[in-house]
């Protein structure tokens, strides 16, 4: 797995970085803060960013922000504190991870694969919900276009859809692409 390693104290980074090799993890890069972290998911695209809430500058839970808002890499949060108001703001940042220091090595590549794993669930989630969108607004389009086609022509629905669909293929291009044009023009 490819990881971008965000953590301020670096003797602590450096005792993660060769756990995270001793699983066989290839650290893209690492960074003490969160700004240079979202840098780094930006121009390595990882497949796990390891990211301390507590950093100077952009702290670990602004940075995981930003990174999951866009879905650019699943990030599982590394921290001192375990008290419920930590991992409230953990949850609500988007980390899709929370480990506890000390970091045990057994715990990081389950923490990692299950992180990679929804990470993946969400973004085909977003996918299908903007594909799902689309169509309902095509539908929407051709729907405004059919009624409109019935009020101008005094045809059915059934004959209005004909005409859309005809003009679709003689033009190749999309029902809605048409439907629009329709809708513009008229």
């Amino acid at each position: 797995m490819r990881v971008v390693l965000a953590e301020d104290e670096p003797i602590i980074r450096m005792d993660i970085k060769r756990m995270l090799e001793e699983i066989g993890c290839r650290v893209l890069g690492e960074c003490r803060d969160g700004a240079t972290a979202i840098e780094l998911v930006k121009k390595y695209h990882p497949d796990i960013v390891l990211m301390d809430i507590k950093m100077p500058g952009t702290n670990g839970l602004a940075a995981t922000r930003m990174i999951s808002g866009e879905m650019l890499a699943p990030v599982v949060l590394l921290t001192s504190y375990s008290d419920p108001r930590t991992i409230e703001k953990a949850m609500a940042s988007g980390a899709l991870g929370y480990l506890v220091k000390p970091v045990e090595k057994k715990k990081l590549k389950p923490a990692f694969e299950v992180a990679r794993q929804r990470f993946l669930e969400m973004r085909k989630l977003r996918t299908d919900i903007k594909g799902l969108s689309a169509a309902v607004a095509d539908r929407s389009l051709i729907a405004q276009t059919k009624s409109m086609l019935q009020k101008k022509t005094g045809c059915s629905e059934e004959e209005a859809y004909r005409m859309l669909r005809r003009t679709s293929m003689n033009q190749q291009r999309k029902i809605s692409e048409v439907a629009k044009d329709f809708l513009l023009t008229n």
